[in-house]
C-alpha cells in the first residue's frame, strides 16, 4: 500500500503541473516515498482538526515542490479536493504556487525563500520544548510533538539553514526531524559544481545526529531512518535521504531540466503504465482514499485520547491550562499604569523599554525574549528569569548568540507553533540580517516583536557601519508591518502596550540609544494610536514640524529658536505609515501653516510622500563616519540651528 501511496503522489503531481503549465514537479515525484511513508505511518496529525496543538509540525522548506504536500493532504482527507488540485497556481485558489501559511488547511507556514523554512522549524521544536517543560506534569505530556522538515541542497546552502543548525544543536532540541532530499541537482545542473562539503561531518559538527545513507525511495531505510531518529533524545536529527529528482519520469529522472517545468503528457502516461495506473488526469486507485479513510479513523482516535487527557489535565491543573490558552490566543489582563518607572526623566529611550518590557513580562507569563548577543546593549533581558539551555528550559531569555538570521527565523517559528510570543532584539542596521524572516512574518500576519535600538548616526564612534541610514524606511516599506520609533519615555510605553496589543501584525519598535528630554503634554494611547499627534502647539501655526524618534527633541528645540519670530506645531510622529491611511488626520495635524517642515534622522524619501505644499525635509542621504554623533549631525545639517535658519531662508 505504501508503494501505491507513493505512486498516488507522483501521478496527482505530475498531472497536476500539467495542468497548470507550470511548476515543479521534479520533488514531488522524487520525495514520493517520503511523503507516503510520513502520512501513513510516521506522523501524529488529524484532518479534522488541522490546527490540534498537539499535532506534529511538517514544513516543506522547499516550497517550490508544494504539489507534493498538496497531493499528500488531498489524499489524506484534508478538505483539499481534487477541484483544488486543478486551482494550482490560480489567482484566489488554495493552492498557490508556494505553500501559504492560512490558506490551505494543513500547510504549517509560507516557504518559498529557501532555507527559512528549516530555519523556522528550529523556533517550532524550541517552542515545544519551552511549553512542554513548563505545562507537562507526571503522567500527563500534554505537549509532546515532533517537528519535522523537508529541505532540499539548495536550504543546506542557504546562510540561514547554517546559523538555525547551529543553534539547533546548541540547545539539543531531539524532537526537530530534517529530512534531507539528496537529488544532487539544481537549476543550473549537478549540485557538486557549487556544492561539495561534507554535509554529514558540518551537521555532526553542530551536535546533530546524522543518519546516512539512507535510500529515500525505500521505505525499509525510512522506516529505520525515523526510529534511530526518535531513539535519540539529546541530539536533533538529520536523515540524508538519497532520492532521484522526477522519478519515474525516465527521460528526465536526475536531470536539472525536471526542476520547473511540466513533464510531457506521454512521459506521463508511460510512468502510470509503468505503475499500473489508470491513464486518465487525477485518478489514482480507489483503495488509497479507502486506506486513508480508516487510517483517519486511527488518527481521529488518538486525537480523542489527548482530547480525555486534556480534560482530566484541566481539572486538576486549570490554572496552568488557563495560561496556556492565554498563549495560544494572546491574551492577558494587562495593568499599563501599575509601573513605579518614571517617564519623565531625561534617559535613553532603549532603557526605558528595557524597563518596561520587564514589566510587562511579569504580566505576560507567554512573552520570551532574546538576543543577537546584544542584551545588555539593547536592554532586552528578564534578569528576574532565567535563560533557556539545552535541557532546561524553564527560562524565559534565549541567547540567540550572534546569529540575527536564525534568531529572526526561530521567533516567526515560535510564533507559529503558538502557545508563546517572542520579543527579539538588535541593532537597527543589523536588520538587515533580519530582513528575510521579517518580510516571511509580515506576509504571515505573525505578531513577533523586534526591538531595534542604535536608532540613528547618533550612534557615533562606532563609525557607518553601525549607524543606520537606510535601515528604518526600508523597514517601513514592509507592507504589515508596524513600525514605531518612539521619542521618550512616555512614548516609549505607549509603543510597547501597542506592540502587545497587536496580534495580527509583527511590531518594529526602534530605540535610541542617546538620552533624550521628554516634553510636557500627557498623549492618550488613542492618540498614539493614530501614529501622529502634536505635542507642542500654537494658535494659527505658520510652520508645522513634523519628527519622530530623538529627533522630536531637536524640533522642540528648533521652536525655541523660532519663538518671537513665528508661531511653531511640533508633530511627534511615532507610526509615520499610518498617515499614508489618513489623509484628513493628515491635514488636521498640518493645519494652515505656511511651511510644513519633516526631521528624521535616516533616510528621508518616505517623508516627501507626508509633506504638504511648501515644505521642507531634514535626513540622511550617506553613510556616516566615525565621530560624535553630535559632530555628525552638524555635518549633516540635522543641528536645531541649521534647521532654524533654512526655515527662515524659505517661509
Amino acid at each position: 500500500m505504501l508503494q501505491k501511496i507513493a505512486n498516488s503522489v507522483r501521478v496527482l503531481s505530475a498531472d497536476t503541473v500539467e495542468y497548470a503549465g507550470s511548476g515543479h514537479a521534479g520533488m514531488p515525484l522524487g520525495c514520493a516515498e517520503i511523503g507516503a511513508y510520513l502520512f501513513a505511518r510516521e506522523m501524529k496529525y488529524n484532518p479534522d482538526e488541522p490546527e490540534w496543538f498537539n499535532r506534529d509540525r511538517l514544513v516543506l522548506s522547499a516550497g517550490h515542490g508544494s504539489i507534493w504536500l498538496y497531493s499528500l493532504l488531498h489524499l489524506t482527507g484534508y478538505d483539499l479536493s481534487l477541484e483544488d488540485l486543478k486551482q494550482y497556481r490560480k489567482f484566489e485558489s488554495k493552492t498557490p504556487g508556494h505553500p501559504e501559511y492560512g490558506i490551505t488547511p494543513g500547510v504549517e507556514m509560507t516557504t518559498g525563500p529557501l532555507g527559512q523554512g528549516l530555519a523556522h522549524s528550529v523556533g517550532m521544536a524550541l517552542a515545544e520544548e519551552i511549553l512542554a517543560d513548563k505545562f507537562n506534569k507526571e503522567n500527563y505530556n500534554l505537549i509532546d510533538h515532533y517537528t519535522y522538515v523537508v529541505a532540499g541542497d539548495g536550504d543546506l546552502m542557504e546562510g540561514v539553514s547554517y546559523e538555525a543548525v547551529s543553534l539547533a544543536g546548541n540547545l539539543g532540541l531531539d524532537k526537530l526531524i530534517v529530512i534531507y532530499d539528496h537529488n544532487g541537482v539544481s537549476i543550473d545542473g549537478p549540485t557538486d559544481i557549487t556544492f561539495d562539503e561534507d554535509i554529514e561531518k558540518r551537521f555532526s559538527a553542530a551536535n546533530w545526529q546524522v543518519i546516512s545513507p539512507v535510500d529515500g525511495n525505500d521505505f525499509l531505510d525510512l522506516e529505520y531512518a525515523f526510529n534511530k531518529a526518535k531513539a535519540d533524545q539529546k541530539r536533533p536529527t538529520l536523515i540524508i535521504a538519497d532520492t532521484k529528482i522526477a522519478k519515474g519520469i525516465t527521460a528526465k529522472e536526475g536531470q536539472s531540466s525536471a526542476h520547473a517545468s511540466p513533464l510531457g503528457r506521454e512521459e506521463i502516461l508511460e510512468m502510470k503504465r509503468k505503475a499500473d495506473f489508470p491513464e486518465a488526469e487525477f485518478k489514482v486507485p480507489e483503495e488509497v482514499y479507502q486506506y486513508f479513510k480508516e487510517h483517519k479513523q486511527k488518527l481521529a482516535a488518538n486525537f480523542a485520547d489527548w482530547e480525555e487527557l486534556k480534560d482530566q489535565y484541566v481539572n486538576k491543573f486549570e490554572q496552568e491550562y488557563r495560561e496556556l490558552q492565554a498563549g495560544i490566543n494572546l491574551k492577558s489582563e494587562l495593568d499599563f499604569a501599575g509601573s513605579s518607572i518614571n517617564f519623565e526623566e531625561k534617559m535613553p529611550p532603549r532603557n526605558y523599554s528595557g524597563e518596561y518590557y520587564r514589566y510587562l513580562a511579569d504580566q505576560i507569563p507567554y512573552l520570551i525574549g532574546g538576543t543577537a548577543d546584544l542584551s545588555a546593549s539593547t536592554r532586552i533581558n528578564l534578569d528576574q528569569y532565567s535563560d533557556i539551555q539545552k535541557e532546561n528550559f524553564s527560562g524565559r531569555n534565549i541567547k540567540f548568540g550572534i546569529r540575527e538570521h536564525a534568531m529572526a527565523a526561530a521567533a516567526g517559528g515560535i510564533m507559529l507553533h503558538q502557545g508563546l510570543r517572542p520579543v527579539i532584539a538588535t541593532y537597527l542596521t543589523f536588520s538587515d540580517y533580519m530582513r528575510p524572516s521579517i518580510r516571511m512574518a509580515a506576509i504571515m500576519g505573525l505578531p513577533v516583536i523586534y526591538v531595534f535600538t542604535h536608532d540613528s548616526i547618533y550612534v557615533g564612534q562606532d563609525g557607518p557601519t553601525h549607524q543606520p541610514v537606510e535601515q528604518l524606511e526600508s523597514l517601513r516599506m514592509i507592507p504589515g508591518l508596524r513600525v514605531i520609533r518612539p521619542a521618550n519615555g512616555r512614548e516609549v510605553k505607549l509603543a510597547w502596550e501597542a506592540a502587545v496589543k497587536e496580534n495580527k501584525k509583527p511590531v518594529a519598535l526602534v530605540m535610541a540609544r542617546q538620552a533624550v528630554d521628554s516634553y510636557s503634554k500627557e498623549i492618550s494611547s488613542l492618540e498614539f494610536e493614530r501614529g501622529a499627534f502634536i505635542v507642542s502647539d500654537t494658535a494659527e501655526a505658520d510652520i508645522a514640524i513634523m519628527a519622530a524618534g530623538s529627533e522630536v527633541e531637536t524640533a522642540l528645540k528648533v521652536k525655541n529658536l523660532l519663538k518671537g519670530d513665528y508661531k511653531v506645531r511640533i508633530i511627534s510622529t511615532p507610526e509615520k505609515e499610518k498617515l499614508h491611511q489618513n489623509q484628513k488626520y493628515l491635514e488636521q495635524l498640518f493645519g494652515n501653516a505656511k511651511l510644513t517642515v519633516a526631521i528624521e534622522a535616516g533616510n528621508p524619501t518616505g517623508w516627501y510622500r507626508v509633506m504638504k505644499g511648501n515644505s521642507l525635509v531634514f535626513g540622511v542621504e550617506d553613510f556616516g563616519f566615525s565621530a560624535p554623533g553630535e559632530k555628525i549631525a552638524e555635518e549633516f545639517g540635522l543641528t536645531a540651528e541649521n534647521i532654524a535658519k533654512e526655515i527662515k531662508n524659505n517661509i
